[in-house]
């Protein structure tokens, strides 16, 4: 491909992503929002819109968007994230297991039965009555991690972040988790986990 045809490559993806910004109702999208647009339709651009825009930030401003935010994207992912599962009362709970289950990340979370439904499940390696690292037990933890492909990490990660209702420097120390979050998202696209993903950060009623 010549030097042209990859600068109008380029040029076409660019007009593509800002012409995918909604227009009618509601104005412009929540920064958070806007983050994952864009980020569907160009890494690039994403990237040169927000440097410097990690995961860690586009998963702790799910504490700033709404139902109806979240029925924005929705409407973004063409797909229904808000979809009842026939006898599921607690959509959140179910889908975090169902997640912990199929990316293989028991190892990283247990149910230690401390409260009911999603509040029970805790990152293991920490003594919560202590209010403690485990050093082993933390060690062992971040080991397990690090040997996961970066889908699987995302999805960790992502779910620590989630219970901790933003960063975290307790699990994710020395491991990775700096990923920006156009990167993250292309990642989990290409392993076919990002609805599941956005299932997770869309149905989240706090921890």
């Amino acid at each position: 491909m010549s030097d042209m045809d990859m600068f109008l490559k380029g040029t076409l993806r660019e007009e593509q992503a800002a012409n995918s910004q909604p227009t009618g109702p509601g104005g412009d999208l929540p920064e958070p929002l806007e983050v994952i647009q864009l980020s569907l339709a160009s890494v690039e651009a994403a990237r040169e819109r927000f440097p410097g825009y990690r995961l860690t930030r586009l998963v702790a401003a799910r504490l700033e968007l709404d139902e109806a935010d979240i029925a924005r994207l929705s409407g973004i992912l063409d797909v229904d994230l808000f979809r009842s599962i026939p006898d599921v009362k607690r959509p959140f709970d179910f889908h975090l297991r169902n997640v912990i289950a199929r990316y293989d990340l028991g190892a990283l979370f247990r149910d230690d039965g401390h409260a009911p439904y999603h509040h029970s499940i805790r990152p293991t390696g920490y003594d919560f009555h202590r209010d403690e690292v485990i050093p082993v037990g933390m060690e062992q933890w971040r080991a397990d991690y690090r040997h996961m492909p970066d889908e699987r990490q995302i999805m960790a990660a992502s779910i620590v972040w989630l219970y901790r209702a933003g960063k975290d420097n307790v699990w994710l120390r020395r491991v990775p988790c700096t990923w920006h979050a156009a990167d993250a998202i292309a990642c989990l696209i290409a392993a076919g986990a990002f609805e599941d993903w956005t299932r997770l950060y869309a149905l989240y009623p706090g921890w």
